[in-house]
């Protein structure tokens, strides 16, 4: 997934390594080398308080 693909994607099912979630939130941050990244939060479907950080690159958008 590409950031231009998260705000459509948001409170939607997502798939990461091969199991659904939820994508809950994108966030941007800072390389020590100033570089910015993507990290995406998403939410377990099994465990109602279990929260994950991922590269964005490694959600695929359900279809």
């Amino acid at each position: 997934m590409n950031i231009s693909e998260v705000k459509r994607n948001l409170e939607r099912t997502v798939l990461y390594n091969r199991a659904e979630y939820i994508l809950t939130g994108c966030i941007i941050r800072r390389g020590i080398t100033g570089k910015f990244y993507y990290q995406a939060e998403i939410k377990d479907l099994n465990a109602n308080s279990a929260l994950l950080y991922c590269r964005l690159e490694d959600l695929e958008e359900m279809k």
